[in-house]
């Protein structure tokens, strides 16, 4: 059992608050580049799931944080709410990017959009991202 503690130490030291910075910070672009496009019902669930402000308090969060290494518990829910917003960041990279391609093809506005899947996967992280908020919270 120590092998499985001091791999949580590890990855807590890993985890620091410039790769925070650094995800949050493509975060807050992916997102101003997916508005750019004015996608009325995307706009519409990056506006419901409140995602830049909760993005915005995990970051907060991290920033504000002394790492102790006595404190596994804090330790791994940080590490936890790290995990889920690299998700949303990857799929908010993967939105933007297939937006970007549907806009290239002709009758964009009539076909089928490929990054539905993504909106609903960026729901079902978001909707992670608010639990374990919670779970750390209290």
């Amino acid at each position: 059992m120590p092998f499985l503690t001091s791999g949580i130490i590890l990855t807590t030291e890993i985890v620091g608050k410039d790769i925070i910075s650094n995800t949050t910070s493509n975060i807050y672009k992916s997102i101003a580049g997916i508005n750019e496009f004015n996608l009325s019902h995307v706009n519409e669930l990056l506006e419901e799931i409140d995602i830049y402000k909760k993005i915005e308090i995990v970051e907060s969060l991290f920033s504000n944080y002394n790492y102790d290494l006595t404190k596994k518990t804090l330790n791994l829910s940080l590490n936890n709410l790290h995990e889920i917003s690299d998700k949303i960041n990857k799929e908010l990279k993967i939105i933007k990017k297939d937006i970007e391609y549907n806009k290239t093809l002709y009758f964009s506005n009539i076909r089928a959009n490929k990054y539905n899947k993504n909106l609903e996967n960026l729901k079902k992280h978001t909707k992670i991202l608010d639990q374990r908020l919670d779970l750390f919270i209290k």
